[in-house]
């Protein structure tokens, strides 16, 4: 895309089933985003890509595990 991102944080916490076997029921993402040009789109679209195509974290987990993320862009 194109764009300068300077720096880039991803903070991970979730939540654990109670019942066995106690794998992940949810986990939430907070993204922070540091660039000064890129759009709240384009994030969503780079996510988007990741979740569907790149990340083989995300396919692995993507059915089992609830995933909810938050997208912060700093400038």
């Amino acid at each position: 895309m194109k764009k300068t991102i300077t720096g880039c944080e991803i903070h991970a916490r979730g939540i654990r089933k109670e019942e066995h076997p106690t794998c992940f029921k949810t986990i939430y993402l907070i993204v922070n985003l540091i660039s000064n040009d890129i759009s709240e789109e384009d994030f969503k679209k780079v996510l988007k890509l990741s979740e569907e195509t790149y990340c083989p974290v995300w396919a692995l987990l993507k059915g089992n595990v609830d995933i909810e993320v938050t997208c912060r862009i700093v400038s």
